[in-house]
């Protein structure tokens, strides 16, 4: 697996691992696991764009807005795997956007949009692929999950008015798709 291209300030340990996760709008995925998951298994979480193409580096948000980029609006989370495994940030994962709609959640709409795992290992391919087969089977049997597992490739950082922005902007747009799903569909 080549070595991803990462540009992030995201705090890790000598013992974290890192996750990649796509579902929409950054803000809202950012905000769910911070909220679910306690700090001592989630050591920091930047939004920012992941596996987007190969020749543009540090893409803007107003540059990926426009589809051109193909970037995803992702999340890179640290997390304690002692305390929390992959499996379990998988899980939510699935349970707090729609994985059925193609490059869109809710009202947005672009392939900033998708859903997507980017894994960083191979043992985090093997418990993607598995954690989506089990959502599709027992959670959206009547819809086709769309959600892409793939390699990070890339990750820069969102501009810094992104990071903890429904943290800091209490009333900010919030997409309806994201939200904690407690049963199957």
């Amino acid at each position: 697996m080549a070595t991803p291209t990462i540009t992030t300030a995201l705090i890790t340990s000598n013992t974290s691992q890192v996750a990649a996760f796509a579902g929409g709008c950054f803000w809202g995925i950012e905000h769910l696991l911070r909220k679910h998951f306690q700090t001592t298994q989630i050591i920091d979480i930047k939004v920012g764009y992941a596996n987007g193409k190969e020749d543009i580096h540090s893409p803007s948000y107003k540059a990926v807005c426009t589809g051109a980029t193909n970037f995803a609006e992702a999340v890179l989370v640290s997390y304690e795997p002692s305390r929390v495994s992959y499996k379990e940030l998988t899980e939510f994962f699935f349970r707090i956007h729609d994985p059925t709609t193609l490059n869109s959640q809710g009202p947005d709409v672009g392939t900033q949009y998708r859903s997507g795992i980017y894994y960083t290992t191979p043992e985090q391919q093997d418990v993607a692929q598995r954690v989506k087969d089990v959502f599709q089977r027992e959670w959206y049997k009547d819809s086709k999950i769309v959600t892409n597992i793939e390699p990070l490739k890339s990750f820069y950082d969102a501009e810094e008015y992104h990071q903890l922005y429904l943290h800091v902007n209490k009333d900010g747009y919030t997409c309806p798709t994201h939200f904690l799903r407690e049963k199957p569909l």
